[in-house]
């Protein structure tokens, strides 16, 4: 399935960068598109309807609840429904560790990021249930980066950005099983990097770049492409750059690993049996979830 025909499809921070290509990539797929930006977006909403398309814009920040709420309504009340929700909008790092990041600038960025991300899950759940309790689409597609993959060693530190998007990550694996059996579908985006706008601005005050970021980028349509058909083929993570193979594939035979030295269940010596089975069955958690509330 690669057409998103008559579907609305939500983008946020989609004036500049990815999410500007991500709403040009739906739009020539058939859908009408509605893009939340803090900054002007008419450039990317020009650009749609001069090829053809449908697209308008609202003045969104996600990290403040209300404003998702009032995206969400001007989606309703322009195109009737949502299809899909692109939780693209993102604050960029400063170069600095956890331990030098200026406080003020850190907060800020995990609202974007984080905060951000769960608002636009939080907001558009209950009308991307009904899109699919129809027989729609319904998508969220949520745009981390490599850095969603593991902890970047040939980037810059970045490590206020590199928390907030492997947050991403987590956001992506528990909406899989909150939205699990609703007939909405949860992807996350990983690109490396990618010729941007900002990253083009950049090579050209920094000639010395060049060398070091063209070879690893991708275009923007390219990852906006590899973005779509891997979102409605249902593949859970979309990572796009071969760049990011070597780390990522470390990362995670570390993490298989750590596991793999922890005793086998059937090893365990218990009177009870083991809830953690493996079949996801939330019902045999011996510990009622109520008794979680109000604990620290």
């Amino acid at each position: 399935m690669s057409s998103l025909t008559d579907a609305v499809v939500v983008v946020t921070g989609g004036g500049t960068g990815v999410g500007r290509a991500l709403a040009r990539e739906a739009a020539s797929r058939g859908a009408r598109v509605l893009i939340g930006s803090t900054g002007d977006a008419s450039e990317t909403v020009n650009l749609i309807t001069a090829a053809g398309g449908q697209a308008e814009w609202v003045t969104t920040d996600v990290a403040d609840y209300e404003s998702v709420m009032n995206l969400k309504a001007e989606a309703l009340r322009r195109f009737g429904k949502v299809n899909v929700m692109v939780n693209n909008a993102a604050s960029g790092g400063e170069n600095a560790g956890l331990d030098t990041a200026d406080p003020t600038k850190a907060r800020r960025l995990f609202e974007v990021n984080v905060l951000g991300m769960f608002n636009g899950i939080r907001v558009f759940a209950k009308e991307l249930k009904k899109s699919a309790q129809r027989g729609q689409a319904a998508y969220i597609l949520n745009v981390g980066s490599e850095h969603s993959l593991g902890v970047p060693p040939h980037v810059m530190a970045l490590s206020t950005y590199t928390v907030s998007k492997y947050a991403n990550l987590g956001f992506t694996d528990v909406a899989r099983r909150d939205f699990d059996g609703t007939g909405v579908g949860t992807s996350l985006l990983a690109p490396g990097w990618v010729l941007t706008e900002r990253v083009g601005e950049l090579i050209a005050a920094h000639p010395e770049l060049r060398s070091a970021i063209e070879p690893y980028a991708q275009s923007s349509e390219d990852v906006a492409k590899q973005a779509f058909d891997g979102l409605l083929s249902g593949i859970h993570i979309i990572a796009t750059n071969p760049a990011s193979r070597a780390f990522a594939l470390e990362h995670a035979r570390d993490v298989m690993a750590n596991v793999q030295r922890l005793a086998l269940v059937e090893n365990l010596e218990s009177d009870i049996s083991h809830t953690h089975d493996g079949t996801g069955d939330a019902t045999k958690c011996p510990v009622p979830h109520a008794s979680f509330l109000g604990t620290r």
